[in-house]
């Protein structure tokens, strides 16, 4: 009884060991390098950068709204945030 259960601690060690070995020859999941796709911006937030005279101020004022977006996730509060409204 004893060498049966000396053998099944055996197969259980060298089990473990394999699952050892496999998972360092296994392949890692690949993560992107690239920029996430610049967001969709509301055409009521684009017009507020429009008001904007010089181009460059107006893609800086983009910027700052894409910018406000990644923060707070939410259109609406982003409005708040430039003084536009709100939009059901």
């Amino acid at each position: 009884m004893l060498t049966h259960l000396l053998w099944a601690a055996v197969a259980v060690f060298a089990i473990h060991r394999f699952a050892a070995v496999a998972d360092a020859f296994a392949p890692k999941a690949v993560e992107s390098t690239l920029p996430p796709p610049p967001v969709e911006i509301p055409e009521d937030l684009v017009a507020v950068a429009n008001q904007e005279r010089e181009s460059w101020a107006q893609e800086e004022m983009l910027r700052v709204i894409r910018e406000r977006y990644e923060d707070l996730k939410d259109w609406n509060r982003v409005r708040s945030a430039f003084g536009v409204g709100r939009i059901e």
